[in-house]
């Protein structure tokens, strides 16, 4: 994978890897403050995107908790102590190569990229609406083949764009601003300002408050369809582990700094939920309008609708930024297995551009990104094939997860005494076993309450979509050949090494 591979918010990604360990040569003038390290893990995964979490009402209190502490939390200490164990390139995928063998590392890389599909029409869902608001045609925000044709202008042109530009690195510059920061201001400032003035609104989805309502009635209460969707706003919190090597003292600081940041990320998604729950009426929410919360608060507060086409032009700016990175860097983790021999060299999966990006992978990307997009013709309801499309990416990304996990147990039980710049547990493995069954617990949670909540037509998707997805790369590897190996990018590496 590339070295300077960045996430869904212009940030530098894990499956870059790391040059070396804390004590083996990073400059001193490289290293980080803890704050610092805070901020930059606060915004790989932060985005303004609050509308699952919004769905679930009260019970967002509880999903949010079990999210934090069984998901995000584990999934970050396990990379943590990953990262500084093998810090070259290659990310989960090299993590598990390490430790569950070459095909599972293959399996993980393919899935990370697999998982970007469904997350990146999710992405340019909610670009359509945006649109729509932005030219004053609100009756398209809930057109099935206006919400098509806008994905597949976007992703094809995006596709263009990033064979000819570095776009990640053009965005990555104002994208977090206006894409994050200033969005989310005004989400908070503004909801805050209409719950101060008008209270709580008896026919919003939050609705009067009971404690009874903290929790879900039953597993099978409704709420619990959107909760993939509350582990979706942690995905890629791995991430953080890049710039472990660059703290001052890794051992004490990184844990500190990744609750810390968790806390903070927890603490802003449910603020800005809440306050929006409390204006979207109940069984209205829009899933995939980033913008129905300002249209909601501009028209209770008066206020003109220039700020809602400004508000919509930033989340224009959001999905760009997201969409421009996540379109090369996804991509980087099948272009290194290519390189590794994974692939056949006739499908130049190992030949990138000087902006370091696969021209054939962007195009088979874009191929796969349109295929599933006629699904919004052909389901009935843009809520509905949204929930898939959610599920459907969290559960290939648990699955990568997974393996992380089992790898990191294996690893742990055949190197007991292994030290590290950051372990999780001073001695022995017990705190490491107990957050690694707390994770798989936690992602067997997420599968069975999500399904459960969800219909017939969204199981069988799913479950299809990720068998097919989890049984090509077995297939691939298995018919694999030594030939494979030979292609120009692995000789010309031999030839700079001789």
């Amino acid at each position: 994978m590339n070295n300077n591979h960045e996430s869904k918010n212009g940030m530098p990604d894990p499956n870059a890897g790391t040059k070396a360990p804390v004590d083996d040569g990073v400059k001193s003038s490289s290293k980080i403050t803890l704050a610092t390290f805070i901020g930059l893990t606060f915004a790989l995964v932060a985005g303004p995107y609050y509308s699952t979490l919004t769905a679930t009402g009260w019970n967002m209190f509880l999903y949010m908790g079990i999210a934090t502490i069984g998901f995000a939390l584990p999934i970050a200490l396990i990379s943590g102590e990953f990262g500084t164990t093998f810090p070259g390139k290659g990310g989960p995928e090299l993590w598990v190569k390490n430790t569950l063998g070459p095909k599972w590392g293959f399996v993980t890389s393919w899935l990370i990229w697999v998982a970007m599909i469904p997350s990146m029409l999710i992405v340019g869902t909610g670009f359509a609406p945006t649109v729509a608001l932005l030219v004053g045609k609100k009756a398209l925000i809930e057109n099935q083949m206006y919400t098509l044709v806008v994905i597949l202008l976007l992703v094809w042109t995006m596709t263009l764009l990033n064979l000819k530009f570095d776009m990640a690195k053009i965005n990555g510059k104002f994208g977090i601003w206006l894409g994050f920061y200033i969005p989310v201001v005004m989400l908070f400032v503004l909801g805050l300002y209409t719950f101060i003035k008008f209270g709580f609104n008896p026919h919003s989805i939050l609705g009067t408050f009971e404690p009874s309502k903290l929790l879900p009635k039953s597993l099978t209460s409704g709420s619990g369809m959107y909760f993939s969707g509350v582990i979706f706003i942690f995905l890629g919190i791995e991430m953080s582990s890049v710039f472990i090597t660059r703290l001052k003292n890794p051992s004490k600081q990184y844990s500190k700094g990744i609750i810390v940041s968790l806390i903070m990320l927890a603490v802003l998604s449910l603020a800005n939920s809440f306050l929006i729950a409390n204006v979207i009426p109940d069984g209205q929410i829009q899933l995939n309008n980033t913008a129905q919360p300002l249209q909601l608060f501009a028209k209770q507060l008066g206020l003109p609708y220039f700020l809602v086409q400004i508000f919509c032009l930033m989340s224009i700016v959001s999905v760009l930024t997201n969409m421009s990175t996540w379109f090369v860097s996804a991509s980087k983790t099948i272009t290194q297995s290519a390189i590794n021999g994974d692939f056949p060299p006739a499908f130049k999966f190992w030949k990138t551009n000087k902006f370091n990006a696969c021209p054939s992978l962007l195009i088979v990307q874009a191929i796969a990104i349109s295929l599933l997009s006629i699904a919004y013709v052909v389901i009935p309801g843009i809520n509905k094939v949204f929930i898939i499309f959610t599920n459907s990416g969290t559960v290939l990304y648990c699955l990568a997860y997974g393996l992380m996990t089992i790898g990191y147990m294996s690893m742990r039980k055949h190197n007991v005494d292994q030290t590290h710049p950051f372990r999780v547990g001073k001695k022995g493995n017990g705190l490491a076993y107990v957050i690694s069954v707390l994770l798989l617990a936690t992602i067997v949670f997420t599968l069975t309450i999500t399904f459960m909540n969800n219909s017939l037509l969204n199981f069988v998707f799913v479950i299809v979509f990720t068998a097919i997805f989890f049984t090509v790369p077995l297939i691939i590897y298995k018919n694999r050949k030594e030939s494979w190996k030979n292609n120009p990018a692995n000789t010309k590496g031999m030839n700079q090494s001789n």
